[in-house]
């Protein structure tokens, strides 16, 4: 293992705000967070409705070992694909090399292109393997031209303490920067040429470096993406030159009110702990934004232990050897035990005035995570509810028949747009209502929301069946983004340890009746709500009488 206190050590993670716009889909499809989304299944047992999760009711995948082989290096630069580092293209920038090729003719040289074997057609499936070291790797094969990678790491926001706050921000700011192997300028560049896709985001609960490319060059990637988190230097003026964009980011966020409100909804939620804890880096971080900060962290929680690395549209046993041969002459981290503090949600206030001409307003619930049972059940009411924009168009698919068009966009001209949200984690999640209204109607956009929140303690079989097909087809239709196949898995490995397929998820949305969106909805009412509002907040009643509506509407 590289020595922790020189610069040649390790690197970061990454993070997804999640937008309360998005509308998130069972297991496989996601963000993050992000991508992106949960849920659970119910199933009815005599008289009374008691609910078992889909995921509880999974079993873990099996998966085999891949030992460490020491190769000799000159044998395995053969099976490096042909690529010129330094030209793009033609090497004389004079000459179009595609200035005489017809559209209807491949520019792809012989073996970067990858056709599919028909021979023998059968259903792409996950397939499973580890390292020694402990690292999981998945993969499933679609026979597409272009592959998506991802290395996620079960590190986030949530494990970080007063002595480091923001810390998991610094490593995604710190991806792809110089390792032990490549410069920081050589590594863009070298991505460049590739015409490759790479990004790293840091969330609560995970950091993924992403990327994408033809599958050709995935034996280039692997390793690039591996030396983030295996031997990242951390330098000294690489750390301090991304100071300057903590405060940039933070005044980009504002910008965007649907995404500052959501992490305005998780800061209150979840008071002062876990969930709770910023996305962001602030002004106070930068005191300690240095080198040490970023090893120290990730010396603790960035073993293999932790990571999952997802490859979509490649060999599996190209994948694993690839992995191999990244890891095989240097030792990883080694695993250390954290304590798994469970979220405790808080509910509360916040608002924040700004020069806005509309008011964005949330209220919030605590429901169960993602290996809880009411996954299932709470997504089929999220949908249920649905909602959009005012002027949104099109068929009973894009949701103009879901509970809050019907009857809330389509009666009040005063809403721009009006969604219900939920987002799950391991262990906690938040499900409410997100509002953007005219400013002098925060009084009558208050009531109507308190009013659809009892409401959803009553729902129809025609809505409930809606609402089930509805979901379903979303499910199939995002299961076909490799990117969310890739980010969905791994994410389902991460938080429970388990691969829970599409058709187990449909069969769980099946089971959900009306008696589970009942019990999910009240007792959800029952705990304390979260409010947020930005923008023009001057008509919004107070904490105490949002509380004494919820009250009242539900006597």
């Amino acid at each position: 293992m590289q020595d922790p206190k020189r610069p040649e050590s390790r690197k970061m993670r990454s993070g997804t705000l999640r937008c309360l716009r998005r509308l998130p889909v069972p297991s496989l499809l996601s963000p993050a967070g992000h991508r992106l989304s949960v849920r659970q299944q119910a199933s009815a047992a005599a008289a009374s409705a008691s609910a078992v999760s889909a995921v509880a009711k999974a079993s873990k995948p099996t998966f085999k070992t891949v030992p460490f082989v020491k190769e000799d290096m000159e044998l395995v630069m053969e099976e490096v694909p042909d690529f010129k580092y330094y030209f793009i293209g033609d090497e004389d920038p004079v000459q179009n090399i595609y200035a005489n090729t017809p559209l209807d003719k491949s520019i792809l040289k012989n073996g970067e292109y990858h056709a599919p074997d028909l021979s023998e057609l059968k259903k792409p499936e996950l397939e499973y393997s580890t390292l020694e070291n402990g690292l999981k790797i998945v993969s499933i094969d679609r026979d597409g031209l272009t592959c998506s990678l991802g290395l996620f790491v079960h590190a986030g926001s949530r494990y970080e303490d007063v002595t480091n706050y923001g810390v998991s921000h610094m490593i995604e700011l710190m991806a792809y920067h110089s390792t032990a192997h490549l410069s920081y300028l050589r590594t863009i560049k070298t991505i460049e040429a590739l015409g490759a896709n790479a990004t790293c985001q840091a969330g609560r609960e995970h950091v993924v470096y992403q990327a994408e490319c033809l599958r050709h060059y995935m034996p280039l990637l692997v390793p690039m993406l591996i030396g983030n988190v295996l031997f990242p230097r951390l330098l000294n003026w690489e750390v301090k030159d991304r100071h300057r964009f903590v405060d940039k980011q933070r005044r980009q966020l504002e910008k965007k009110p649907d995404a500052f409100l959501t992490e305005m909804l998780h800061i209150t939620a979840y008071h002062n702990n876990t969930l709770g804890n910023k996305l962001y880096a602030t002004e106070r971080s930068l005191s300690y934004f240095n080198e040490h900060t970023v090893r120290d962290f990730m010396m603790q929680h960035f073993s293999p232990n932790r990571m999952v690395f997802m490859g979509v549209n490649v060999k599996h046993e190209e994948l694993c050897k690839w992995l191999m041969r990244s890891f095989v002459d240097y030792n990883p981290i080694p695993h250390q035990d954290r304590p798994e503090i469970k979220p405790i949600y808080t509910g509360g206030d916040q608002r924040i005035e700004a020069n806005l001409p509309v008011c964005h307003t949330a209220i919030g619930f605590e429901v169960g995570g993602w290996n809880s049972r009411d996954l299932e059940a709470a997504t089929v009411l999220q949908t249920l509810l649905g909602g959009g924009g005012s002027f949104s168009t099109g068929g009973p698919g894009k949701g103009i028949h879901t509970r809050l068009y019907t009857d809330v966009l389509n009666r009040h001209n005063w809403l721009e747009s009006c969604v219900a949200f939920n987002t799950m984690y391991s262990d906690s999640g938040l499900f409410g209502l997100y509002f953007v209204h005219a400013p002098l109607q925060g009084t009558e956009a208050i009531a109507v929301m308190c009013d659809q929140l009892v409401k959803m303690k009553t729902v129809t079989a025609e809505e409930l069946k809606r609402a089930k097909n509805c979901l379903k087809a979303s499910i199939w239709m995002n299961l076909e983004n490799r990117a969310i196949v890739m980010e969905d898995v791994a994410r389902q490995l991460l938080m429970s340890g388990k691969v829970v397929d599409g058709h187990a998820f449909c069969a769980a949305i099946d089971a959900v009746t009306e008696k589970d969106i009942a019990r999910v909805a009240t007792e959800m009412l029952q705990k304390r709500p979260t409010v947020v509002c930005y923008g023009d907040i001057a008509t919004i009643p107070h904490y105490e009488e949002i509380c004494t509506a919820l009250k009242t509407a539900a006597k």
